[in-house]
């Protein structure tokens, strides 16, 4: 009897069965040693016995399109030609394309716009540098010189594992005051497989190979971060913060200060305070028109503590910015060094700028507040349509925000005067 689909998903291991009766093809067959069931011919050319895999079943090869391959083959094989020999010819005619190659064809496209993330955006250019530094420092050197078609499970693990045992870590100076600390791990390792299955998923749907082969393979998972201060611990940010020095009497940047408390009462995402612009910020309606977040274009309520802070802040005519860097031209950069500095002063353990909006959170949670309200404070994306044509907030968002930062404000024990 022919071969049919059900015939190959029974099939047990370690075994073959071959095309018979009516509607067959003599000499094709499927095989499955482990996981994987095989279409095969097997034919004799010069007196030997040779055998040929078609392809692995499941997309493109169904049956019937194994079998119709199996007759062109043979037809081959008819007429003197070795399909074996012709198929080790070609391969040996092309180029072997290498992961290195592929990622630096994915980064081409990535760079133009082509590669979208899961909010059908482009990936903004911070997001591009990361891809980069982990395409520099953990798959180039790890597997770069691999052909993407040896690429499998196997050798995906073994890039997994080499990652989370620090094989690739490296600490190398960049630039006259830049250095790349590169370390490995569990949590890195996740990344770095997440990123190659992004590329590989580009290679399947650009027809360079059939499967994408990091699909399937265990990775780490950390659990959700539930880290938020306490009401003491808020009390001693904000005594922190009206302090402005350091355990050591060095003050604190007045930008950091500000920024750090407007995270407090606000619930917003760092990078989006630190690159907050005056065309953002709407003192009359006590929002933020944010123009390019992790989502997208996002409206977002804030309390007027935050909106008296932020107006309060001095306008320097040269930049656009509401906390302009030294030279003027883009945002403030130092967040990232005195944050800690500011939490470490205040005995905050594992505290970062990204717990602040946990704490938001938390502290909305404890008002009484829904989850779909908490989750519009913090402009996570709504499924409607509609948000986009919004603009101005809605009252019981405003209400949310102004209760919710004033409720904050009392734990930081701050009053809001600049």
């Amino acid at each position: 009897m022919a071969i049919t689909k059900t015939d190959v998903d029974t099939l047990p291991g370690n075994s073959v069965l071959w095309d018979s009766g009516k509607g067959s093809v003599v000499g094709f067959g499927v095989r499955k040693q482990r996981r994987d069931a095989v279409f095969v011919i097997k034919y004799a050319i010069d007196g030997r016995q040779r055998w040929y895999t078609i392809g692995r079943f499941g997309s493109p090869w169904t049956v019937d399109q194994a079998r119709q391959e199996a007759k062109r083959l043979f037809g081959q094989v008819a007429s003197g030609v070795d399909p074996g020999q012709a198929k080790r010819d070609a391969k040996d005619a092309t180029p072997v394309l290498s992961v290195s190659d592929l990622c630096d064809r994915y980064m081409e496209v990535a760079n133009a716009g082509a590669i979208l993330t899961r909010f059908n955006r482009p990936k903004k250019s911070s997001t591009l540098q990361i891809d980069i530094g982990r395409i520099e420092r953990h798959i180039k050197p790890l597997i770069g010189t691999t052909a993407v078609t040896e690429v499998d499970a196997k050798v995906v693990k073994r890039l997994i594992q080499d990652v989370a045992l620090g094989k690739s870590a490296i600490d190398v100076k960049t630039k006259a005051r830049g250095r790349a600390r590169v370390t490995g791990g569990a949590a890195t390792a996740a990344r770095v497989a997440d990123l190659l299955s992004g590329i590989m998923t580009w290679a399947v749907d650009e027809a360079i190979i059939d499967k994408n082969p990091v699909h399937g393979v265990r990775r780490f998972r950390s659990e959700a971060k539930q880290r938020f201060l306490s009401d003491d611990e808020l009390a001693a940010l904000g005594t922190q913060l009206r302090k402005g020095k350091d355990q050591a009497d060095k003050a604190f940047h007045p930008y950091a200060l500000v920024i750090i408390e407007l995270l407090c009462l606000t619930g917003c995402r760092s990078s989006e305070i630190t690159k907050l612009v005056w065309s953002e910020f709407d003192l009359d309606q006590h929002c933020l028109r944010l123009s390019d977040t992790k989502s997208g274009y996002s409206l977002r309520a804030i309390g007027s503590p935050a909106s008296d802070l932020i107006s309060k802040q001095a306008v320097v005519e040269s930049s656009p910015f509401v906390f302009p860097g030294a030279k003027g031209i883009s945002n403030y950069q130092g967040l990232n060094k005195e944050a800690p500095r500011l939490f470490t002063s205040a005995e905050l353990v594992g505290v970062t700028c990204h717990v602040l909006r946990h704490t938001f959170a938390s502290v909305a949670s404890g008002l009484g507040y829904s989850d779909s309200t908490i989750a519009g404070l913090l402009g996570h994306r709504g499924r409607g349509v509609t948000s986009r044509y919004i603009h101005r907030p809605d009252a019981a968002l405003a209400s949310a925000a102004e209760a919710v930062a004033a409720e904050i404000s009392k734990k930081m024990l701050i009053e809001i005067q600049r």
